[in-house]
Protein backbone atom coordinates (compact mmCIF):
# COMPACT_ATOMS: atom_id res chain seq x y z
CA UNK A 1 0.00 0.00 0.00
CA UNK A 2 1.24 3.37 -0.97
CA UNK A 3 0.90 6.33 1.39
CA UNK A 4 0.24 9.36 -0.08
CA UNK A 5 0.66 12.50 1.44
CA UNK A 6 -1.13 15.54 0.14
CA UNK A 7 0.15 19.06 0.93
CA UNK A 8 -2.87 21.85 0.65
CA UNK A 9 -2.20 25.38 0.99
CA UNK A 10 -3.98 27.28 4.13
CA UNK A 11 -4.42 30.23 4.37
CA UNK A 12 -3.71 32.03 7.75
CA UNK A 13 -5.67 34.40 9.25
CA UNK A 14 -3.61 36.98 11.32
CA UNK A 15 -5.61 39.47 13.62
CA UNK A 16 -3.85 42.81 14.51
CA UNK A 17 -4.58 44.84 17.99
CA UNK A 18 -2.57 48.07 18.05
CA UNK A 19 -2.05 51.34 19.58
CA UNK A 20 -2.59 53.94 17.02
CA UNK A 21 0.64 55.76 17.77
CA UNK A 22 2.09 52.81 15.83
CA UNK A 23 -0.99 53.05 13.14
CA UNK A 24 0.56 54.49 10.20
CA UNK A 25 4.38 52.65 10.12
CA UNK A 26 1.82 49.22 10.52
CA UNK A 27 -0.63 50.08 7.45
CA UNK A 28 2.47 50.38 5.16
CA UNK A 29 3.81 46.92 6.61
CA UNK A 30 0.27 45.57 6.71
CA UNK A 31 -0.54 47.01 3.25
CA UNK A 32 2.24 43.83 1.73
CA UNK A 33 1.76 40.89 4.40
CA UNK A 34 -1.36 38.37 3.20
CA UNK A 35 -3.27 36.92 5.89
CA UNK A 36 -4.31 39.92 7.26
CA UNK A 37 -8.23 38.98 8.64
CA UNK A 38 -8.74 41.98 10.74
CA UNK A 39 -6.85 45.24 12.45
CA UNK A 40 -7.76 46.63 15.30
CA UNK A 41 -6.24 50.22 16.48
CA UNK A 42 -6.81 51.36 20.35
CA UNK A 43 -6.58 54.54 21.66
CA UNK A 44 -2.71 56.03 22.21
CA UNK A 45 -4.59 57.31 25.69
CA UNK A 46 -5.02 54.17 27.34
CA UNK A 47 -1.50 54.29 28.39
CA UNK A 48 -2.09 56.59 30.82
CA UNK A 49 -3.41 53.92 32.38
CA UNK A 50 -1.29 50.46 31.63
CA UNK A 51 -3.89 48.36 34.07
CA UNK A 52 -7.09 49.56 32.11
CA UNK A 53 -5.03 49.43 28.53
CA UNK A 54 -3.81 45.93 29.39
CA UNK A 55 -7.96 44.27 29.99
CA UNK A 56 -8.60 46.54 26.94
CA UNK A 57 -6.02 44.57 24.46
CA UNK A 58 -6.96 41.27 26.75
CA UNK A 59 -10.88 41.77 25.54
CA UNK A 60 -9.66 42.22 22.09
CA UNK A 61 -7.35 39.89 21.66
CA UNK A 62 -10.28 37.47 23.00
CA UNK A 63 -13.25 38.47 20.15
CA UNK A 64 -10.38 37.59 18.17
CA UNK A 65 -10.22 33.79 19.02
CA UNK A 66 -12.11 31.39 16.63
CA UNK A 67 -11.82 33.86 14.20
CA UNK A 68 -8.14 34.17 13.33
CA UNK A 69 -5.06 31.69 13.43
CA UNK A 70 -2.09 34.42 15.45
CA UNK A 71 -2.81 37.65 16.56
CA UNK A 72 0.37 40.56 16.35
CA UNK A 73 0.06 42.94 19.32
CA UNK A 74 1.28 46.33 18.02
CA UNK A 75 2.71 47.52 21.27
CA UNK A 76 5.77 47.18 23.45
CA UNK A 77 5.98 45.96 27.28
CA UNK A 78 4.46 49.76 28.22
CA UNK A 79 4.02 49.16 32.04
CA UNK A 80 2.02 46.38 31.83
CA UNK A 81 1.61 44.17 29.16
CA UNK A 82 5.11 41.70 29.62
CA UNK A 83 3.68 38.58 29.50
CA UNK A 84 0.44 39.34 28.22
CA UNK A 85 1.22 37.04 25.02
CA UNK A 86 1.04 33.96 26.77
CA UNK A 87 -2.49 33.74 28.43
CA UNK A 88 -4.58 32.81 25.66
CA UNK A 89 -4.65 29.23 23.57
CA UNK A 90 -3.74 30.65 20.47
CA UNK A 91 -0.25 32.00 19.32
CA UNK A 92 -0.28 35.82 20.21
CA UNK A 93 2.69 37.79 18.72
CA UNK A 94 3.83 40.92 21.71
CA UNK A 95 7.30 42.26 20.19
CA UNK A 96 9.65 41.98 23.27
CA UNK A 97 10.85 45.95 23.60
CA UNK A 98 9.75 48.42 26.45
CA UNK A 99 7.94 50.13 24.54
CA UNK A 100 6.46 51.58 20.79
CA UNK A 101 10.06 53.74 20.72
CA UNK A 102 12.46 51.27 21.09
CA UNK A 103 10.08 49.22 18.47
CA UNK A 104 10.74 51.67 15.90
CA UNK A 105 13.93 52.30 16.42
CA UNK A 106 15.41 49.35 18.20
CA UNK A 107 16.47 49.20 21.59
CA UNK A 108 19.91 50.08 20.65
CA UNK A 109 19.58 53.56 18.91
CA UNK A 110 16.82 54.30 21.67
CA UNK A 111 20.04 53.38 24.25
CA UNK A 112 22.39 55.83 22.18
CA UNK A 113 20.05 58.53 21.95
CA UNK A 114 19.24 58.26 25.63
CA UNK A 115 22.92 58.38 26.40
CA UNK A 116 23.37 61.46 24.07
CA UNK A 117 20.42 63.41 25.79
CA UNK A 118 18.79 61.71 29.22
CA UNK A 119 16.38 64.52 28.98
CA UNK A 120 15.07 63.56 25.71
CA UNK A 121 11.28 63.61 24.14
CA UNK A 122 10.93 61.26 21.71
CA UNK A 123 8.32 61.94 18.85
CA UNK A 124 7.51 59.32 15.85
CA UNK A 125 5.15 61.01 13.68
CA UNK A 126 2.05 59.42 15.93
CA UNK A 127 3.59 61.12 18.85
CA UNK A 128 4.15 64.16 17.09
CA UNK A 129 0.49 64.11 15.43
CA UNK A 130 -1.03 64.50 19.84
CA UNK A 131 1.87 66.50 21.00
CA UNK A 132 1.30 68.15 23.80
CA UNK A 133 -2.77 66.69 24.50
CA UNK A 134 -1.03 63.36 25.81
CA UNK A 135 1.67 64.87 27.74
CA UNK A 136 -1.90 66.52 29.53
CA UNK A 137 -3.00 63.29 29.90
CA UNK A 138 -0.28 61.49 31.12
CA UNK A 139 0.17 63.83 33.89
CA UNK A 140 -3.10 63.83 34.79
CA UNK A 141 -3.52 67.45 33.85
CA UNK A 142 -6.68 67.39 31.51
CA UNK A 143 -8.95 67.84 34.28
CA UNK A 144 -7.22 71.35 35.86
CA UNK A 145 -9.31 72.97 33.75
CA UNK A 146 -12.18 72.70 36.42
CA UNK A 147 -10.18 74.46 39.01
CA UNK A 148 -9.17 77.39 36.91
CA UNK A 149 -5.91 76.38 35.71
CA UNK A 150 -4.36 76.03 32.33
CA UNK A 151 -3.05 72.17 32.26
CA UNK A 152 -0.62 73.41 29.85
CA UNK A 153 1.38 75.83 31.96
CA UNK A 154 1.06 73.45 34.87
CA UNK A 155 2.76 70.86 32.40
CA UNK A 156 5.56 73.27 31.68
CA UNK A 157 6.47 72.86 35.28
CA UNK A 158 6.42 69.45 35.27
CA UNK A 159 8.48 69.05 32.47
CA UNK A 160 11.50 70.97 32.83
CA UNK A 161 14.13 68.00 33.20
CA UNK A 162 13.32 67.51 28.91
CA UNK A 163 15.72 69.13 27.51
CA UNK A 164 15.67 68.06 23.45
CA UNK A 165 13.06 66.47 21.30
CA UNK A 166 13.96 64.25 19.14
CA UNK A 167 11.80 63.60 15.58
CA UNK A 168 12.32 60.55 14.27
CA UNK A 169 11.22 60.19 10.90
CA UNK A 170 9.73 56.54 10.02
CA UNK A 171 9.39 56.58 6.34
CA UNK A 172 5.23 57.16 6.60
CA UNK A 173 5.30 60.38 4.06
CA UNK A 174 4.10 63.58 5.18
CA UNK A 175 7.42 64.85 6.73
CA UNK A 176 6.25 68.61 6.64
CA UNK A 177 2.84 68.08 8.90
CA UNK A 178 4.49 65.89 11.56
CA UNK A 179 7.87 68.25 11.63
CA UNK A 180 5.97 71.23 12.32
CA UNK A 181 4.03 69.10 14.90
CA UNK A 182 7.57 68.59 16.63
CA UNK A 183 8.08 71.63 16.33
CA UNK A 184 4.61 73.28 17.94
CA UNK A 185 5.50 70.46 21.10
CA UNK A 186 9.23 71.92 21.62
CA UNK A 187 7.89 75.33 21.19
CA UNK A 188 5.49 74.67 24.00
CA UNK A 189 8.08 72.72 26.37
CA UNK A 190 11.19 74.88 25.14
CA UNK A 191 13.09 72.23 23.99
CA UNK A 192 15.65 71.94 21.21
CA UNK A 193 14.24 69.97 18.71
CA UNK A 194 16.73 67.60 16.81
CA UNK A 195 15.30 65.11 13.73
CA UNK A 196 16.29 61.35 12.95
CA UNK A 197 15.32 59.09 10.77
CA UNK A 198 14.72 54.99 11.29
CA UNK A 199 13.63 51.89 9.12
CA UNK A 200 10.95 50.18 11.28
CA UNK A 201 13.02 46.91 10.49
CA UNK A 202 12.08 45.44 13.79
CA UNK A 203 9.08 46.12 13.45
CA UNK A 204 8.59 44.07 10.24
CA UNK A 205 10.45 41.61 12.52
CA UNK A 206 7.85 40.84 14.53
CA UNK A 207 5.10 40.89 12.00
CA UNK A 208 6.87 38.24 10.04
CA UNK A 209 6.83 36.13 13.33
CA UNK A 210 3.41 35.70 12.81
CA UNK A 211 3.69 34.14 9.45
CA UNK A 212 6.01 31.72 11.43
CA UNK A 213 3.37 30.79 14.48
CA UNK A 214 1.04 28.42 12.46
CA UNK A 215 1.95 26.45 10.01
CA UNK A 216 1.16 27.44 6.18
CA UNK A 217 -0.10 24.21 5.06
CA UNK A 218 -2.01 20.79 6.36
CA UNK A 219 -1.27 17.68 5.64
CA UNK A 220 -3.33 14.95 5.22
CA UNK A 221 -2.69 11.21 4.44
CA UNK A 222 -4.27 8.97 2.07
Amino acid sequence: MQLTVAREEERMKIGVVACNILQRELDKLLAAMPGIEEVVYLDGALHVSPLKMKETIRGEVNKLIGRVDVVFLGYGYCQSLKGLDQEFDIPVILPQVDDCIALLMTPERYTEEIRKEVGTWFMTPGWAEVGAEMVIKELHLDRAERYGKNPLDMARRLFTHYKRGLFIDTGVGDDAHFIAKAEEFCRDFNLTLEKTAAEPTLLAAWLEKCRQAVPHTKVQSK
